[in-house]
């Protein structure tokens, strides 16, 4: 297996030094902590984040007892989130579960406290491809985001299907670039999430494999110390996350029309996505265990050097 672009010592380097800045900068006083917005934010865009999205638009965050105001942040790349999370510039964060375990990793207090939704990890070809299957996959390059849910997922695909990692070449991209591969041709298959998944497909530009058993969990972590001195806004949090995935449930084409207003993306795009995700998923012992296989995945792949015990020391099962 190849990697074009080896984000590995930039994971490892911007997650030690996100430490390195939490140390020194010290904790807040009382009253500045009193006085401090709710700050929350997200990885990239993401269909699975519409519990957080249909949240924000209602404005439920800011009815939680003792927040005054929220601030918003969406974060394009791995080592702001960490950075930020180091440095209590943001409380909580709605993410796939990798980058919260490289946080904890890097000795950054992280804390899983929801689960947003649950869904397969889907590998686009170009419309055209004669590939039928994963196993056809062999020899082709892949676009994939290194160090995340959608990595772990191809390579276990891959190994469902009886290839080697190196039977193909895996290439690290951000979503825009890969979008801009896919569609020119440059990769032969792209492993990602929704929308960009449903963009692909409803643009005639590519098509999904058959579905193996790779699962992607979009989760709500929480700052350790921010949960230790806001218990109770953190159950507000996890309050909020499970009220709003049971109106989705309920009022799935008025959920979709937010979500869709909030991504400013189409309306096609959201409702193809929808059916995708097991927005009823919960931190199960399954899921768990799923998400320390990405935490193994992490470490035997040196995109971290610390194992990490997911049910000791990321889930906080206080609030589950």
């Amino acid at each position: 297996m190849t990697l074009e672009f080896d984000r590995r010592t930039l994971l490892k380097g911007a997650s030690a030094s996100a430490v390195g800045v939490a140390l020194s900068m010290g904790g807040a006083t009382g009253a500045a902590a009193a006085a401090a917005p709710l700050k929350i934010g997200s990885f990239f865009i993401a269909i699975d984040y519409a519990p957080y999205l249909i949240a924000k638009s209602k404005g439920m965050f800011e009815k939680i007892g003792g927040v005054e105001t929220v601030q918003y942040t969406t974060f394009q790349s791995l080592p702001p989130v960490n950075e930020a999370m180091a440095t209590q510039q943001v409380d909580a964060v709605f993410e796939a579960e990798p980058p919260a375990l490289i946080g904890r990793a890097a000795g950054i207090d992280v804390k899983i406290v929801g689960i947003s939704c649950s869904l397969v990890q889907e590998i686009l070809v170009p419309h055209k491809s004669t590939a039928q299957s994963v196993a056809d996959l062999k020899g082709a390059k892949i676009a994939v985001l290194a160090g995340t849910s959608s990595h772990y997922g191809v390579l276990k695909l891959l190994k469902e299907a009886g290839l080697s990692p190196d039977s193909v070449e895996i290439i690290d991209m951000v979503p825009p670039d890969a979008k801009s591969a896919f569609e020119t041709g440059q990769v032969g298959a792209w492993a990602v999430w929704p929308p960009f998944v449903e963009q692909e497909e409803l643009a005639g530009a590519g098509r999904v494999l058959p579905k193996g058993d790779a699962l992607i969990h979009s989760i709500m972590a929480v700052s350790g110390s921010f949960a230790a001195k806001n218990p109770s806004t953190v159950k507000s949090l996890v309050s909020v996350l499970n009220e709003t995935k049971a109106w989705m449930i309920k009022e799935p084409a008025a959920a979709q029309a937010i979500v869709a207003k909030e991504l400013n993306i189409p309306l096609n795009v959201v409702e193809r996505a929808w059916p995708r995700h097991d927005w009823s998923a919960t931190l199960s012992d399954a899921v768990i265990a799923d998400i320390q296989a990405k935490a193994d995945f992490l470490f035997n792949g040196k995109y971290v050097s610390s194992k990490v015990n997911v049910a000791e020391q990321v889930i906080d099962k206080a609030y589950l």
